[in-house]
């Protein structure tokens, strides 16, 4: 056999893995985004659960939260209006899991649902901060 053949046959081989590689790998990034589409329509508490564990490594803080921990209202803490889901990017009324004191992260206790709006607003997160550290019962 010729070495050039074989340099020629070697790339080839070595380019088609790439492109199953790449292909295998579009194909999970479409099923994950089908999947958490899926997921946010029938189990929005799970959807954020996942956003917070994507959070948390983008972080680097520390997540130990699980679906019966996030607790959804019907009205916002801070802004006192009704939490509704929306479609695609986020409304100012869609619910949005928020930590008390960002450098613990996301574990039990330290998490409380919000209105994207509020998870927003530097001053309405101080102000349910210290209104929390007042009297913890504010939210429930």
């Amino acid at each position: 056999m010729d070495s050039t053949f074989t340099t020629h046959l070697t790339s080839a081989i070595i380019a088609a893995k790439a492109a199953k590689l790449e292909e295998r790998r579009e194909r999970h990034r479409r099923n994950a985004k089908e999947h958490y589409w899926r997921t946010l329509q029938t189990e929005p508490r799970k959807a954020m659960l996942l956003n917070a564990r994507r959070a948390a490594r983008r972080f680097n803080v520390p997540i130990n939260i699980t679906v019966e921990d996030i607790v959804i209202p019907a009205r916002c803490p801070a802004f006192d209006i009704p939490l509704e889901r929306s479609n695609g990017v986020a409304g100012e009324a869609s619910p949005s899991v928020l930590r008390l004191e960002p450098q613990l992260g996301y574990v039990k206790g330290n998490v409380i649902v919000v209105s994207a709006k509020a998870a927003r607003d530097p001053l309405a997160r101080t102000l349910l901060f210290k209104a929390l550290k007042a009297d913890p019962k504010v939210v429930a």
